[in-house]
């Protein structure tokens, strides 16, 4: 590793280590939300089509930049698809305009990315502004998740794990989805954990695909995880789970702050 990726590798350790933004959560039996990263037409067509046979509605984390492209993870989303997910009732969310590394870039560059990545959004959807956010890469950093986090509803990250108890909304945690290490039997036993704490399980993949990139993964796997989830726990997009966070974590901070039972003990 060079002198530049150990820079790097140093500011996500930090930003890991460090608290942002912290709220309570506590979801009885559990929350789950399917997100999918920079947007591929896949996403939305097959991994979409699964989530909405199932009454449920995905997050889509949107780079703008990668519109109308054809890259490792196949055809990008264009505008009609960004239109026809809201119309549906999938979230669309806000990556980095340009799919930018946020753990080695400087604040003003980070936010010039984001607000061209919103207007850009809200050239599609009239009226529209993304409310949350993902790290291109999982690559944070102290500085990206101050300043993100102090602009979005919430953030999210790639280390894995369940959000329970006290969780950073400046980095959420998320669970790959992803067919070169595709593990039904796990990703089930994460599923229960995940009701047995009354936690917000994130899942996240890219395309959906027979072929899936490296970074994907085959239909039939999103839908036995999505058919397993749907018998055992709610299934939200992000933007649903944070706003009753966000009322509970004010609810938290006001009684904490008059010396009150938190809003779990009242």
């Amino acid at each position: 590793m060079g002198v530049s990726g150990r820079i790097q590798a140093l500011a996500r350790k930090t930003g890991w280590a460090i608290t942002a933004r912290p709220a309570p959560i506590a979801w009885p039996g559990g929350v789950i939300s399917f997100t999918f990263d920079d947007f591929p037409k896949s996403a939305l067509v097959t991994g979409g089509g699964i989530l909405e046979r199932y009454g449920s509605r995905g997050t889509y984390y949107a780079a703008l930049k990668l519109a109308a492209t054809t890259d490792v993870l196949g055809p990008m989303f264009d505008g009609e698809d960004v239109r026809a997910a809201h119309d549906v009732g999938h979230e669309i969310a806000c990556h980095t305009y340009t799919h930018l590394n946020c753990s080695h870039a400087a604040r003003r560059a980070i936010l010039a990315e984001v607000r061209e990545n919103q207007a850009a959004l809200s050239a599609l959807i009239e009226g529209f502004t993304p409310t949350n956010f993902a790290y291109p890469f999982g690559a944070v950093s102290l500085a990206a998740k101050l300043t993100l986090g102090a602009r979005f509803s919430s953030c999210r990250g790639i280390r894995p794990g369940i959000n329970r108890g006290t969780v950073d909304l400046a980095d959420l945690l998320g669970t790959q989805v992803y067919a070169t290490n595709f593990d039904e039997f796990r990703i089930r036993r994460l599923i229960d954990q995940n009701r047995s704490v009354d936690g917000w399980l994130i899942f996240y993949t890219h395309d959906v695909a027979e072929k899936p990139s490296p970074f994907g993964c085959k239909p039939r796997q999103l839908e036995r995880i999505v058919a397993y989830a749907a018998r055992s726990a709610t299934i939200l997009p992000v933007r649903d789970v944070v706003a009753k966070v966000s009322r509970c974590s004010r609810a938290y901070h006001f009684y904490t702050k008059i010396g009150g039972p938190s809003p779990n003990e009242a």
